[in-house]
Parts: structure tokens; sequence; C-alpha cells
């Protein structure tokens, strides 16, 4: 029956470590290679942000047992070991990228992302979002600060010449929590600068049509 309500499950991972090193924002690249096997194997559709707005627009439809691998933050090692997995696996991934991170080559003691490494990538197979220009809390800046975060993202993407799509995931999963003024103000702001989507964290599936798709949840892998 097509009025039957899909399931959307959105995976967020952050570093993938090739020394079996893990911890609460690091899986280990067997690790990951047993999930994309797992995914590849029990017939699960991975799709790209593109594929979510055309469902979302109604242009294309959700396929059964769709899955969104987003990636947060833009460490290097998601394309020295995350890429050559999808790559093997034909999985599709999305990576939300931080520029100021892009720009200074390291966050947090690891190494990040180049703009060589992005353009290396088969765009049928990863798509870049956006995830704030410098990582702070979207909890702690007021609407103009916000909105200000989202253009400079968007504008310094475009000067790196880095193909983008319209969807950002909230640092540390965080944005204004009071539903009235400041979370309408929120949303309103992300409209206005033409932002498709919105990913928090929340750990739980989601339902598709999606409620409110400025809060797409992911479960924490």
């Amino acid at each position: 029956t097509s009025f039957r309500k899909k399931s959307l499950r959105v995976l967020m991972y952050h570093s993938i470590s090739g020394t079996s090193q893990r911890d609460d924002l690091t899986v280990d690249a067997d690790q990951l290679e047993a999930q994309f096997r797992y995914l590849r194997t029990h017939g699960y559709s991975t799709i790209l942000f593109s594929d979510l707005i055309a469902a979302m627009e109604g242009k294309t439809p959700l396929p059964e047992k769709a899955v969104l691998i987003t990636f947060d933050d833009g460490f290097r090692n998601n394309y020295e070991i995350a890429y050559p997995l999808a790559r093997q696996y034909r999985i599709r991934i999305n990576l939300f990228v931080v520029p100021a991170f892009i720009h200074k080559g390291e966050y947090n003691g690891l190494p990040c992302l180049t703009v060589e490494d992005i353009r290396m990538m088969d765009p049928d197979l990863v798509e870049i979002g956006l995830h704030s220009f410098d990582h702070r809390s979207y909890a702690d800046l007021s609407p103009f600060r916000l909105a200000a975060d989202v253009e400079l993202s968007m504008t310094a993407l475009n000067a790196m010449d880095i193909p983008y799509q319209p969807c950002l995931a909230y640092p540390f999963g965080a944005y204004p929590r009071r539903k009235g003024l400041d979370q309408s103000r929120l949303f309103e702001i992300l409209e206005e600068k033409g932002i498709s989507l919105a990913f928090r964290i929340g750990n739980r599936i989601n339902r598709f049509p999606l409620r409110n798709r400025f809060l797409v949840q992911r479960l924490d892998i």
C-alpha cells in the first residue's frame, strides 16, 4: 500500500580508526566494514542527501529499508578508511564538514579532510553537508549569530569550490530546546537560508514522511 508510512534510519558516525582504537566517537575499520557488509547483504538501500530531498519533494519514492549514513566533523579517516569501504561495498555515505577544520587541518588532534580529499571522492557515492562554520553549539547562539553561521558555512564551502547539499547537522546535536520563540525562529532561519533538512541525535528511527524536517533523528553508532 502506497499510503503506508515508511521508515528512515539515519546513522551517525564520527571518526574511524585503523588501529582498532574505539571510544564514544570512534569505531574501528573492522567494525565499519562489518556494518557496511551487513547493510549490503540484508537488503538495505543506502541513500544520499539528494535522494532524501527528492523523496521529500515527492519526486522519487524513498526506497524500502532506506538508510542515510552520516559522518560528522570531516575527519581525514573518513576519506582514508570509510570511503574505500564505501566503494568496495557500493555504500553511499554523507559527510558533514566544518570549514574551520578544513582550513586548520585538524580537530581534537586528528587530521581533517582537505579540499583535495573531498574532490577525489566519487559524487555518486559521497555527498557533503553543513556542520556549522566552526563547530559552536547552536543552543548558545543568538538568532543573528545562528543565521550568520549558516551563511558563513555556505560561503566558505562555495569559496573552496566544494559542492554541498542544503543539509545541516547541529554541532553536538544541540539546538534551542525551548519550543516557543527560540525554536520556531531557528526553523525560520533555516528556511530563509534554503536549508532542506537539519539533523539532531535523538537515537530513534524516523517515520517518513518526516514530521519535522529540521529535527531529523540519528542513531548514534
